[in-house]
């Protein structure tokens, strides 16, 4: 796994290099804007009502106008994120292991699933074996 949280990191920091912005500001860009953005997507268009999405870049915009000092508090949101995932040593999971199921593993089967449930009909006509998989055993 270790491997595995290396490329995520250099991502991280690449992707911070080409924005201007810290490692700590990237991290909390994508992991709190831009893959909960992912998501909503999906779910309105799973929905197929603009719902979602549309909270959640309500809330974005509140937050992007009330927080004064932006680099502090992602600062501090990736603090928090850091020790929720150090918590998980009391269970024997290391950091690395962590970030990688709670940051990487968990979020990108929850993007195949809404995916399939967005998509169903390009699942079946371009990965027909997946699309089996996700709906599951015939009754």
């Amino acid at each position: 796994m270790s491997f595995t949280f290396y490329i995520v990191y250099q991502a991280l920091e690449w992707l911070a290099s080409v924005t201007g912005l810290t490692y700590k500001e990237i991290n909390v860009v994508v992991y709190y804007g831009l893959v909960p953005l992912v998501f909503l997507a999906l779910i309105d268009k799973i929905l197929r009502k603009p719902i979602c999405l549309s909270l959640f870049s309500g809330v974005l915009l509140v937050l992007y106008l009330v927080v004064g000092d932006r680099p502090m508090f992602a600062e501090r949101l990736f603090d928090g994120s850091a020790r929720f995932l150090q918590a998980f040593g009391a269970v024997g999971i290391n950091y690395d292991l962590a970030s990688i199921l709670i940051c990487v593993l968990i979020p990108f089967f929850v993007f195949l699933v809404l995916l399939f449930l967005a998509f169903p009909g390009w699942f079946h006509r371009h990965l027909p074996t997946v699309a089996r998989i996700m709906e599951g055993p015939k009754r």
